[in-house]
């Protein structure tokens, strides 16, 4: 062959090299949870702060309701309109919890036939007795003392609070997670004590004042296991 003569298929064409093909990244799937309180501040207010937690926002879409300070019925009542409400949106709840006060024998009828509803709407329960302020009180001691009333409480978790925040305890304040946040650990431990070992031999919290399942809630949301 020739010098000059052009080969067959002698011309080169570039390849270019292909980019390599990137799996989409899938965000993790996070339980939607709706969290109704029976106070129309306290309660609402420290979920709303425990929320922002990164360990809870990593596993965990919350939504925070009020209570309107109701009957326990009343609330049960309040998630159920709640769920409803976002299912006709198209969305829906993973799980529904309500956090409850026990408070005195008179609210007693209506907790019964709040646990009975709840019970049959796979509504999870979280009961204080006598009150919420119980597992407040909790981040500061092991208490399992009786209270006539939420009154009583507050009045011993005033103690406390005084010195670690410098201003008297209110169900107003919107920071009272975040004031007591760096003893969670403390109040998880106090909190379980209580229920599981003080008072080990009372099946339903509703008899056993004081005590509080808050506790319970509190560890499902902020453990960092997955």
């Amino acid at each position: 062959m020739s010098r000059g003569a052009r080969r067959t298929g002698g011309s080169r064409r570039r390849l270019s090299r292909a980019s390599p093909v990137r799996s989409p990244m899938l965000r993790p799937v996070k339980t939607t949870i709706l969290i109704v309180g029976e106070g129309q501040q306290t309660e609402p207010n420290y979920f709303r702060e425990l929320k922002l937690e990164d360990n809870v926002t990593a596993k965990f879409s919350l939504t925070i309701k009020k209570g309107h300070g109701r009957s326990p019925e009343g609330v049960i009542e309040e998630a159920l309109k709640y769920k409803q409400q976002a299912e006709n949106r198209s969305e829906y709840y993973d799980e529904v919890w309500c956090v409850l006060d026990v408070e005195g024998p008179d609210k007693r009828e209506s907790l019964e036939k709040a646990m009975a509803v709840a019970q049959q709407n796979d509504i999870t329960l979280c009961l204080s007795n006598p009150c919420f302020e119980v597992w407040l009180l909790a981040h500061f001691v092991r208490q399992s003392r009786a209270y006539n009333d939420c009154d009583s409480v507050i009045v011993q978790l005033n103690s406390h609070w005084q010195k670690l925040c410098g201003q008297n305890y209110r169900k107003s304040d919107e920071h009272i997670y975040s004031r007591v946040s760096s003893l969670t650990i403390t109040a998880i431990k106090n909190a379980k004590l209580v229920r599981e070992i003080d008072h080990c031999d009372i099946i339903n919290t509703a008899d056993a004042n004081s005590s509080t399942e808050v506790y319970k809630l509190v560890i499902y949301l902020i453990s960092s296991e997955s």
